[in-house]
């Protein structure tokens, strides 16, 4: 009974710890003991160990199949990859997707599951970045279905397959709105006077922030941001308008706009500067001069005088308006009346912009250009036409 109630707790603690012989056993048994339960625990380890393999296998298929399903089978029809239809009848309807240059994957890839084209937004896109496609997008209008998978229709994207061939507009920097619409008229896209009816302030193009002060049936001359834009030949002037404003809106940013509203001028005022900027200047280098002359001028309550705005009044471009030109009664010729015309002149490029927004710190208030278009800039009447008998007469 001694003996017993002795080896009964050695007995329960060496089965409980189970990592080792009971102490109760003969020192030989323990080593058998303890060979047994190694092989044991090693068994257990890798079968475990398989398991967790096994599980990692089956889960990398079940990834790869639903890759496969998702990106490299269509999504209607349970044939094989690639496979026809039986008959036209059963040919889901072909669509137009249409790519609009600067859409990137993410977009295109939206866009496909919207479309029904694919289920998974994501996984388009990340293969598509997998691919290195992001880069490589083409824009146009593409003709496809449902019976093309994913991957099929991102190859023809890439491809630029497109079904309809695209129209190349490039509007210079400085044009103004009769000069876009003459210009469409004539490359055959639109009747000049449908573009005309269509650039001006309606509630159409209200979601654009940055035309929220103008009233309706104002010009959007100085917004028509000039740039090369691919069009597709069914376009309309709305849809060529709005493209503009996006360019406008993304060019013109709205840390930009912050600026403009910091130094207490509104967008309208510079845009209006900007344009007579674009037409005064001669390049690039000056239009700060130039437009710190200006504003200069309007500071002190001196009348612009710039020869482009009695050129815009008359329809003409004289390097030098007459004294009867300068004469002519019209909101716009700067020679009459003071301060800025009621909107711009033309619609201004990026340099002209920075210009008028960051403007020369000048005391000038006269500039003219020699011959060879090298500015001179002088700080009294005097100085100018004594510049001007130098350089010009």
């Amino acid at each position: 009974m001694l003996l017993q109630n002795t080896l009964l707790p050695e007995m329960l603690v060496g089965v409980t710890a189970g990592c080792c012989a009971p102490r109760w056993l003969p020192r030989r048994g323990r080593r058998f003991y303890n060979r047994a339960h190694m092989k044991r625990s090693l068994v257990l380890t890798a079968g475990v160990a398989l398991v967790v393999l096994l599980v990692l296998v089956l889960g990398a298929a079940g990834a790869y199949m639903v890759i496969q399903n998702q990106l490299y089978r269509p999504l209607e029809g349970t044939g094989e990859i690639g496979e026809a239809p039986e008959s036209p009848d059963d040919a889901p309807p072909e669509m137009i997707l249409e790519i609009l240059p600067g859409q990137g994957l993410r977009t295109v890839s939206r866009s496909m599951v919207a479309a029904g084209l694919a289920r998974n937004a994501r996984l388009v896109e990340w293969y598509g970045r997998y691919r290195g496609f992001q880069t490589r997008l083409q824009a146009g209008r593409y003709q496809v279905s449902s019976r093309q998978s994913p991957a099929e229709i991102l190859a023809r994207i890439v491809a630029g397959d497109a079904l309809f061939e695209e129209i190349t507009v490039t509007i210079p920097e400085g044009w103004s709105l009769d000069d876009i619409a003459s210009h469409l008229q004539y490359i055959g896209l639109f009747e000049a006077e449908q573009f005309r009816e269509a650039v001006v302030m309606q509630e159409s193009y209200r979601d654009f922030d940055f035309l929220g002060p103008l009233e309706d049936d104002t010009i959007l001359d100085g917004y028509l941001f000039p740039e090369t834009y691919r069009l597709f030949p069914e376009s309309t002037p709305e849809s060529l308008i709005r493209r503009m404003l996006v360019t406008f809106g993304r060019r013109v940013s709205p840390e930009l706009r912050s600026e403009i509203d910091r130094q207490g001028r509104t967008l309208h005022e510079v845009l209006t500067l900007a344009s007579i900027v674009q037409k005064e200047s001669a390049g690039a280098p000056e239009m700060p001069d130039v437009a710190g002359v200006f504003w200069h001028r309007l500071r002190i309550g001196m009348r612009l005088e710039s020869d482009a705005t009695v050129n815009y009044v008359l329809g003409t471009n004289r390097r030098q308006p007459t004294f009867a030109d300068t004469a002519v009664e019209h909101p716009y010729n700067t020679y009459r009346n003071a301060g800025l015309p009621p909107g711009p002149i033309g619609n201004p490029g990026m340099d002209a912009i920075m210009a008028a927004i960051y403007p020369s710190d000048t005391e000038y208030l006269f500039f003219l250009h020699k011959h060879d278009y090298e500015i001179v800039l002088s700080r009294t009447f005097a100085e100018h036409l004594a510049a001007k008998a130098r350089y010009l007469d």
